[in-house]
């Protein structure tokens, strides 16, 4: 994971950390840029891996609320979660 600010590389960490993680990371390393500054760039095992974690501990329970009620406004708010992970963590261009 590449962490960049203005185009400036910041930090190559060897794994996908989520953005608390990357504001502990900053805090630790005395960096004073604001998170929502900054712009993460995965390698494409890198966010392959990170939305599988994120698929099972965020959207997987949407999913089966969906499936248990089969209503649109559940079905809705799972696939947003999906859309919403596949931005978080976007493939290399």
């Amino acid at each position: 994971m590449q962490i960049k600010h203005n185009d400036t590389l910041i930090a190559s960490i060897g794994e996908a950390l989520n953005s608390a993680q990357v504001a502990q990371f900053l805090a630790v390393n005395e960096i004073d840029i604001p998170v929502d500054e900054l712009t993460f760039e995965y390698s494409q095992g890198e966010a392959l891996e990170a939305r599988r974690m994120a698929y099972i501990l965020e959207s997987d329970p949407l999913f089966m609320e969906w499936q248990y009620d089969q209503t649109d406004s559940t079905k809705q708010a799972w696939l947003e979660k999906v859309a919403e992970i596949k931005a978080r963590f976007p493939f290399p261009g």
